[in-house]
């Protein structure tokens, strides 16, 4: 495959009614990059709207609003690391956009001069479907041992909460397990060992918290009114 046909296609028009639902959170963060000159954050916003374009959430939305949400919130929350915010946008490209990664993600350093370390972050941040707690376990730790990632995780986690209504209850119920035994640990040892992101990490721990509380308890009148009926 010829170089240039390994570049990811820059494309410039998109869907007015997409667009809609999530310019202003584009162009906030835009607008923080240029301020900031944060050259990295601002090529990775191109890419991941470019990437994920045609891509929606379960619940309706162009999937590009995710991400945008991931990278507000670690703004809103006092981060201003232009690699942490370049990989906080695309974060899910390696899971999501293989059809326009045909180098596996290789192509975001080689042909669009993204830092190694951005890859680095995108990768450790990848997971693979069906696995097991002891597995689960091997990758949120090596998460934890980088604080950038981690701090991406748990915004990720956090906006993802906020979306549970679109799963099934099994997996609603995963979920809220999954969250509690290895993502509110992560924070926890995040605010204990990365002392310069202690606070942010706390504020993630408790949003996340609350959230995975509060849903764990609508769950659990849910599961028992099904089971109240089914006993009928």
């Amino acid at each position: 495959m010829r170089e240039t046909e390994q570049m990811i296609q820059m494309n410039d028009e998109y869907d007015e009614s997409d667009t809609a639902q999530y310019i202003k959170s584009y162009m906030f963060i835009k607008g923080f990059a240029m301020g900031r000159n944060l050259q990295q954050t601002m090529m990775a916003l191109s890419l991941a709207r470019q990437l994920h374009d045609g891509q929606y959430r379960k619940d309706g939305p162009p999937y590009i609003l995710h991400p945008l949400k991931v990278c507000t919130t670690l703004i809103s929350y006092g981060i201003d690391d232009d690699v942490t915010l370049a990989a906080s946008l695309l974060h899910d490209v390696l899971e999501d956009c293989k059809d326009k990664l045909p180098m596996c993600g290789k192509e975001l350093v080689s042909e669009y001069h993204l830092a190694q370390e951005i890859l680095d972050i995108i990768r450790l941040l990848t997971k693979e479907s069906g696995l097991n707690d002891h597995e689960l376990n091997v990758y949120f730790k090596r998460i934890e041992e980088n604080p950038k990632a981690a701090l991406i995780k748990l915004s990720d986690r956090l906006h993802n909460s906020s979306t549970l209504y679109t799963f099934t209850f099994p997996k609603m119920r995963k979920y809220i397990r999954e969250t509690s035994m290895f993502l509110i640990p992560m924070a926890s040892y995040g605010k204990k060992y990365y002392p310069e992101y202690s606070n942010v990490f706390g504020i993630l721990k408790r949003n996340i918290d609350s959230m995975n509380r509060s849903m764990d308890v609508m769950l659990s009148k849910i599961e028992a009114m099904e089971n109240g009926a089914a006993g009928q």
